[in-house]
């Protein structure tokens, strides 16, 4: 029998094992796949955070490879196989995570939707839940090569090592160190179940505590960019590959700036630039249309008149797939177990008024759907929809808020507010004018774009929040003028938001933040930051950067 156990103690190896239980040949399958939701199986829920975002980054590392084809079955699809049919696609990609012993295994199986039959089988092991994303790599390879005949130029771990005659011990099993023989059979044969090792007498396993969970202490930099010549008013994430490399966007009031995060290195490669009549109010990041990759939702206000525009990366250049929409949009991090995009319409007064509509792609353009039940009417969310997100606090769903004090707050579904923060959090870098024009002031009325939190949970229903929170000058109203300002990260205790991490103090202006790689149970992860140092004046030019922080 194998020993588990002893097996990952030797340097946490890989093996990854192929078994191609058709006769097909990679020739036969064209690049086009869908991948339905992985389970999990057996009393391994603690890592379901993790196990839901393997679908993604088993889609991105197969079109990064291949330049496959591939459709992401949501949650909750009663019929994966029909969903794949009906968009078209030949291969259906179903994936579990069990917990064995000490370790975790992996297993795929991809269906030939046209015959119902097996195309291929693929396995792989990893020591941690820490090693589980990593090890996909060699996973994505090895169907890349098996299926669609394309064969990865680097693999993350050492392929399988043949099988080797066991090196014996005076009790007859393998040593510690020794390579664990591959099972009989010639390839093509699957690999029997391991059932895990019992532990030694002398060393029982610790217990657990449930509600232990991880959280940052600290925020450590990483990586920033060189001087950037404008204001920059936020930041976002698009994508990453779980190994700390992916691409961000950031945006002046007029451009979008696009940047390559390599390892320590933020590299810019593009940008789009707007006539000076845009002002991008805001900028989102969501697959909307369903393709495995996000597209930039970008809120603009030409004039009087809002447009909002969805943007789609062809090759490296970023195309206009939709335009003209008349909401402000955003994405709210978990609203019913689901990330939505939710769009509220420009009001008469006041800027953005009315219901908040969830979202929803018609595959040209997109439209609104049923509204979220929050009562508009009321404060604070009479104040319009900048400065809104979500999370799951325990089993409830709330609706996170940056109401025009800067006060973070938090609300019930229906949109009544049940804490409101002491402290000023998501300052607005930026401002536009709207509604009638005032005599008295002589100039309209000023609207400042105050910043959401950013979400993401490190166990079910224990979400962080990531934001910025500003001091401003005791007599001073003026956007961008402030005392200093710094990055922090909350959490929701004991009927309260706490500070688990922040940054030192700076005099820059902190006017954004995202999380680049999300944080994990038991593990960091990386955030981006949109910095101002100085605004433009008659002596100076305008200047921004920006920052990566780790968490630790």
């Amino acid at each position: 029998m194998v020993k588990i156990a002893a097996r990952f103690r030797v340097s946490f190896a890989i093996a990854v094992l192929l078994a191609v239980s058709s006769t097909a040949t990679a020739a036969d399958y064209p690049r086009r796949i869908a991948i339905a939701p992985f389970s999990i199986l057996g009393p391994a829920e603690e890592i379901r955070q993790t196990v839901d975002v393997l679908p993604r980054l088993v889609s991105s590392r197969l079109m990064a490879m291949t330049g496959a084809e591939v459709l992401l079955i949501p949650p909750g699809n009663a019929s994966p196989e029909n969903a794949a049919k009906e968009a078209g696609l030949p291969l259906l990609l179903k994936g579990s995570v069990a917990k064995l012993g000490a370790g975790y295994s992996i297993d795929v199986t991809v269906k030939d939707l046209a015959t119902g039959q097996p195309a291929g089988a693929f396995f792989t092991a990893a020591a941690t839940e820490d090693e589980i994303i990593p090890r996909l790599g060699d996973l994505a390879a090895d169907i890349s090569e098996k299926l669609f005949g394309v064969k990865a130029a680097v693999r993350y771990y050492p392929a399988p090592q043949a099988a080797q005659p066991p090196v014996s011990s005076p009790g007859g099993e393998a040593p510690t160190g020794a390579p664990a023989p591959l099972p009989s059979g010639g390839p093509g044969t699957l690999p029997a179940v391991a059932q895990p090792a019992p532990a030694p007498a002398s060393a029982p396993p610790a217990p657990t505590t449930a509600k232990e969970v991880w959280a940052p202490s600290s925020l450590i930099k990483v990586a920033q960019t060189d001087k950037i010549a404008d204001e920059l008013y936020g930041v976002v994430a698009v994508s990453d590959d779980g190994a700390g490399n992916g691409e961000i966007v950031t945006w002046g009031r007029n451009v979008l700036y696009y940047f390559h995060v390599k390892g320590t290195e933020i590299l810019p490669f593009t940008r789009t630039t707007m006539g000076l009549e845009h002002h991008f109010l805001t900028v989102e990041a969501e697959d909307v249309d369903g393709d495995g990759k996000k597209e930039l939702l970008v809120t603009d206000l030409v004039g009087d008149d809002l447009q909002s525009f969805v943007m789609k990366k062809e090759g490296d250049v970023y195309e206009e797939i939709a335009g003209k929409i008349p909401y402000f949009l955003l994405v709210l991090p978990d609203w019913e177990g689901k990330r939505v995009v939710v769009g509220q319409r420009r009001g008469l007064d006041v800027p953005f008024q009315g219901k908040i509509f969830r979202m929803m792609w018609d595959g040209k353009t997109l439209r609104a759907a049923e509204a979220i039940p929050a009562d508009t009417s009321i404060l604070p969310l009479s104040e319009g929809i900048f400065g809104l997100s979500s999370a799951r606090i325990g089993k409830e769903w709330k609706l996170i808020y940056i109401d025009g004090s800067d006060r973070l707050r938090m609300l019930n579904p229906s949109g009544k507010s049940e804490y409101k923060s002491r402290e000023k959090y998501g300052a607005a870098s930026d401002f536009f004018e709207w509604g009638p024009y005032l005599p008295l002031e002589g100039k309209r009325k000023q609207f400042f774009l105050r910043k959401s939190v950013a979400v993401s949970n490190v166990s079910e229903g224990i979400p962080l929040f990531l934001t910025t929170e500003v001091k401003r000058g005791v007599l001073s109203k003026l956007v961008g003028s402030h005392e200093y300002s710094r990055l922090v990260l909350l959490h929701w205790d004991g009927g309260e938001f706490v500070e688990k991490a922040a940054t030192q103090k700076s005099d820059h202006f902190f006017s954004g933040a995202d999380f680049f790689t999300p944080p994990v149970a038991g593990k960091g992860g990386k955030v981006i930051i949109s910095a101002i140092e100085q605004t433009s004046t008659a002596w100076k030019e305008k200047v921004s950067r920006l920052v990566l922080y780790s968490l630790e």
